[in-house]
């Protein structure tokens, strides 16, 4: 209804409404941003604001000031639910990302030809004996949420930054008590239990660079994977 009024306050500019509504709503940037169904993931950190499109990553005019993007990532998080969203805090960036958006499967990779069968195999193995297994790469947390469905069903998870419950597991409060761990660099506890064995592991971009049963390298943008390969352990 507000928007309907505000249309016609602006003499039919649609484009000027949205942004005064979005403004009214405290969403600001980040709510003119989501109308564009082809961006998936808004990033804020400070007053700098990246947005993911099916064109890869690109940066965008920011915010005015820190304080109101911190308004508007305030706003966004109490609207969260009906603008169907995900806000996830890593470090000192703030990421909207859709729930809707449709996840990259592990047949996705096979078939688009960035995966072989056999490489697939291999970190299965690993992850069925409980091994730990890392991806380095700009589309690192893409790929490992593709893996996730070969953690064996009925397993305890922890899910760190960008990690996934895959299906028939069972989600697990912290490190310590789960069976795996998926997630962008987790850090302290979880990578030092995957190095020492103590848990499996599906973990993008580690902080840490420990010895792991198969590491991976992805080359190519998020929205453009190009080919996923193994590397030897340096160690």
């Amino acid at each position: 209804m507000w928007l309907d009024v505000l249309v016609r306050e602006t003499g039919g500019d649609e484009l000027t409404a949205r942004r005064v509504h979005h403004v009214l709503y405290g969403q600001h940037l980040i709510g003119e941003l989501w109308q564009d169904k082809t961006i998936v993931e808004v990033h804020i950190r400070g007053t700098r604001v990246l947005v993911v499109d099916n064109r890869g990553i690109r940066e965008v005019s920011g915010f005015p000031t820190a304080a109101v993007a911190a308004r508007a990532i305030e706003a966004v998080e109490a609207a969260k639910e009906r603008m169907r969203a995900m806000v996830t805090r890593i470090g000192d960036s703030v990421v909207v990302s859709r729930i809707d958006t449709k996840p990259l499967t592990l047949s996705d990779l096979i078939t688009s030809g960035a995966l072989t069968e056999d490489l697939a195999s291999q970190v299965g193995s690993a992850l069925e004996h409980m091994d730990a297994v890392t991806v380095i790469g700009p589309a690192a947390r893409v790929v490992i949420r593709a893996f996730a469905s070969l953690i064996p069903p009925e397993s305890r998870v922890f899910e760190g930054s960008y990690g996934i419950l895959p299906d028939g597991c069972v989600a697990a409060a912290s490190p310590l008590d789960a069976d795996y761990v998926i997630g962008v660099r987790p850090g302290v506890p979880a990578e030092p239990m995957a190095a020492a064995g103590q848990v499996g592991a599906l973990i993008a971009n580690p902080e840490t660079d420990f010895r792991a049963a198969v590491r991976l390298v992805v080359s190519g943008r998020i929205s453009s994977i190009r080919k996923v390969t193994r590397v030897q352990d340096p160690f």
